[in-house]
C-alpha cells in the first residue's frame, strides 16, 4: 500500500518538477542573453519575456521575476527600470510643467549611472527630452526674464 502512495505522490510531483526545470532553463536563457551587455533595452526585455511565456510555459510574473533576479545578479540595468526612476525624478523637480537645465542635467547623469555608463550621452539626452515631452512638459528658460530655452531646443 505504501508503494502505491509513493507512486501517486511521484506522479503528482511531476508537474512541479517540470515547472522547476522550465524555470531553471529560462534563467539560463536569460543569462545567455545578458552575457555581453550591461544594459537591457525594452525591446530585448520584451523578447526575453515573450520567450518565457511561449517557449518555457511560464506565466508573466514568473518570467518577470526570473528576469529581474538574473539582471540583479549580473548587474544588468533594465531600461524600463531606469526610465521609471528618471520619470519619478522629473515629476519631483518639474515646476509648472517645466524642467530646468540643471535638473535636466542631473537626470542625464542619473540615467547614465543607472545604465552602467553603457548608453551614449546623446541618446540619454534625447530619451529624457522625449520623456519630458510625453508628459506635455517643456524646458524652462535659463533666466526668468532674459533667458531662453535654446539649451532645450538643441537636444
Amino acid at each position: 500500500m505504501s508503494m502505491i502512495n509513493e507512486e501517486e505522490q511521484h506522479r503528482r510531483d511531476w508537474p512541479d518538477l517540470d515547472r522547476e526545470r522550465d524555470q531553471d532553463q529560462f534563467a539560463e536563457y536569460v543569462q545567455l542573453h545578458t552575457i555581453e551587455d550591461k544594459v537591457m533595452s525594452r525591446d530585448d526585455e520584451k523578447k526575453i519575456l515573450e520567450a518565457g511565456l511561449t517557449r518555457f510555459g511560464l506565466d508573466f510574473r514568473e518570467a518577470r521575476g526570473i528576469l529581474l533576479s538574473v539582471a540583479s545578479e549580473r548587474k544588468i540595468a533594465l531600461v524600463s527600470h531606469v526610465e521609471h526612476h528618471i520619470g519619478t525624478f522629473l515629476q519631483q523637480v518639474a515646476k509648472r510643467e517645466k524642467v530646468s537645465r540643471q535638473d535636466f542635467n542631473k537626470a542625464a547623469m542619473l540615467y547614465r549611472k543607472m545604465a552602467n555608463d553603457s548608453i551614449s550621452d546623446i541618446k540619454i539626452r534625447g530619451r529624457i527630452k522625449q520623456m519630458i515631452e510625453n508628459q506635455g512638459w517643456t524646458g524652462r528658460r535659463g533666466h526668468w526674464l532674459l533667458g531662453s530655452k535654446r539649451w532645450y531646443k538643441k537636444i
